[in-house]
């Protein structure tokens, strides 16, 4: 947009005296390494900390202040050029706002008054305020992946999380992310929504200490009693196998709300085998087309190849949450 004004930091360090400085986990082990020091000695150095803020519902990492600002400012900050990607991001954290919206929002959540002493406060208040694009994309898939991951608090592998963050960060998810906050595309939102939940299925078969296993889906049908899903031949070989081979230990399910489409929701599952392997998948439906297939959230899932190869094949139980599809 041509009329957005970009806010240039003054490194006045008004915002370093926050009490809580988000971080996320590539922050921790991009800043340690800079500073030539091991992961767990950052960690207990700068006083990161586990907690729920700001409205999170699941725990986030942290920098905790414990003096009168944060210990990287020193006449400016120390470490500007691998500052956390919250610094970078900070004080525009979405398209299209004003300084007024970013105004109300400090005055809101801040927990120390130097906060409010940003230069954003000397900005007219309808000015429309440029986002750091990137960082934004950045933001959007590592806050949604840790905030899966963490959503169990007996996740607390940080290589793994590291991993997994720098793996999912490429620029075909990059694009996809990048057309849904800018272009609105509400298909490219779904599409994020749904690599989102399949490694929520994905962290609950490392939980069980699996290999995961994606089953690549091309949609599904809704009738009452029934979920068909739509996998490849081989795929379907594979789960007609280990259901009728009792190969199939437990099955977990979840329905989740979608935000690109409030129409929509998402059911990811997880499958756990004997052996050391775990299948996974997430797909998509209409909530009215999920309401009609069952009132108490029981239902089956089956499996049909795309080609028609095969009969319908697989059944597994799988439980929807009423309440995500009303």
């Amino acid at each position: 947009m041509g009329d957005e004004v970009a806010f240039e930091c003054a490194r006045c360090g008004h915002c370093c005296t926050q009490r809580l400085i988000l971080l996320n986990t590539e922050d921790i082990f991009r800043m340690a390494e800079h500073l030539k020091m091991s992961v767990p000695q950052f960690i207990e150095r700068y006083s990161v900390v586990f907690a729920r803020a700001g409205g999170n519902k699941s725990p986030r990492l942290y920098l905790q202040i414990n003096g009168q600002s944060c210990p990287f400012f020193a006449d400016g900050c120390i470490v500007h050029a691998f500052k956390p990607l919250m610094c970078r991001l900070f004080p525009v954290l979405k398209p299209g706002q004003t300084a007024e919206e970013i105004k109300a929002l400090i005055n809101k959540h801040a927990v120390s008054d130097g906060v409010r002493h940003c230069k954003i406060f000397s900005v007219p208040g309808h000015t429309v305020m440029a986002v750091d694009r990137e960082a934004m994309i950045t933001s959007v898939i590592y806050d949604s992946v840790e905030t899966i991951y963490y959503s169990n608090l007996q996740r607390t592998d940080m290589k793994f999380i590291y991993t997994l963050l720098r793996a999912v960060n490429k620029d075909q998810l990059r694009a996809i992310v990048r057309d849904y906050l800018f272009n609105g595309s509400t298909e490219s939102g779904l599409i994020f929504e749904q690599a989102m939940f399949e490694i929520q299925a994905m962290c609950q078969v490392i939980d069980w200490k699996k290999t995961p296993y994606i089953v690549v889906n091309d949609g599904a049908s809704f009738e009452p009693g029934r979920i068909m899903v739509y996998v490849s031949p081989q795929d379907a070989r594979d789960v007609f196998e280990a259901s009728t081979g009792g190969q199939i230990e437990a099955v977990f399910s979840q329905a989740n709300p979608s935000v690109a489409d409030p129409s929509c929701a998402f059911v990811s599952v997880a499958i756990r085998l004997k052996g050391d392997r775990g299948m996974l998948l997430a797909f998509g439906g209409r909530k009215e087309d999920l309401r009609e297939v069952t009132e108490d959230g029981r239902a089956t899932l089956g499996f049909c190849p795309s080609d028609g190869s095969m009969d319908e094949v697989g059944a597994l139980n799988v439980f929807i949450d009423p309440a995500v599809i009303r």
